[in-house]
């Protein structure tokens, strides 16, 4: 093996033990790529804090630790987008039963303006696009339109407590 070969598989090894938890190559300071590691993480998980702030809400406090689990266990396989990564991460919720039915409405919004690559990236969507779905909660249809040049129409009934007080009797 010539030293370039070598180089390129120690490149790739630590690049395994920063993103997914591998083991540290030898040769490498193991305390100070599970550092590094943590921080990668760390700013993995506040860069989807921004993009999906109604997501870190609904989760609470619990986001950091639900999210750097999930991270773990899911690299970034694209290139970094903070949107796509949040919209993966909310997709392993809801497969799991724990996410929040309010963000039902907010999946919908991205997924009718965004496409998901089998790569886990986001693409924006072209032309005409009807997505029709059940809230996660309600169980009510949702259902949003985008028309070509971007206009979105969406009808989304509201949940029964929320369409006003009954009517005095008497």
């Amino acid at each position: 093996m010539s030293a370039r070969e070598r180089l390129a598989r120690e490149q790739e090894e630590l690049v395994r033990a920063l993103g997914v938890g591998a083991p540290v190559p030898a040769g490498f300071d193991a305390s100070r790529v599970l550092a590094a590691a943590q921080s990668l993480i760390s700013k993995r998980r506040r860069s989807v804090e921004r993009a999906w702030p109604v997501l870190a809400a609904a989760l609470g406090p619990d986001f950091a630790h639900n999210f750097e689990t999930w991270a773990r266990a899911h690299p970034i396989s694209v290139n970094p987008d903070a949107h796509a990564d949040g919209r993966r991460f909310a997709q392993a919720l809801q497969a799991e039963g724990r996410l929040p039915g309010r963000l039902s409405r907010n999946l919908l919004d991205f997924d009718i303006t965004w496409k998901m690559t089998p790569a886990g990236e986001a693409v924006r969507r072209r032309g005409f696009a009807l997505i029709i779905r059940r809230h996660d909660t309600t169980h009510r249809f949702l259902w949003a339109l985008r028309l070509p040049g971007g206009r979105v129409l969406r009808w989304a009934p509201e949940p029964p407590s929320s369409r006003g007080a009954a009517l005095p009797q008497g």
